[in-house]
């Protein structure tokens, strides 16, 4: 099932405040940077389809872009979503 808006809403909350946290800047955890930067703006967007995620540089950060479009599509929860952690 496809979410609400404040559903996207509440998810781009948690993700704002995940990007918030002091380990996210760590080179260790510029995936995860990367592709929750990319999430948010999947989000907002309403971007239902995988184009453009191809730009980005890392695996994992493709892979969590990825996440939020299926987010949107109803084929994922927010806790998959939302769940990768920092290092």
């Amino acid at each position: 099932m496809k979410p609400t808006e404040n559903q996207i809403e509440k998810a781009i909350e948690e993700i704002r405040k995940k990007l918030d946290q002091l380990g996210i800047t760590k080179a260790a955890n510029f995936p995860q940077k990367e592709g929750y930067t990319e999430a948010v703006d999947i989000l907002a967007e309403d971007r239902q389809t995988y184009e453009g995620i191809d730009k980005l540089e890392t695996v994992q950060g493709r892979a969590i872009a990825v996440l939020a479009v299926d987010f949107l599509n109803g084929e994922c929860d927010q806790k998959m979503l939302c769940g990768v952690p920092l290092k």
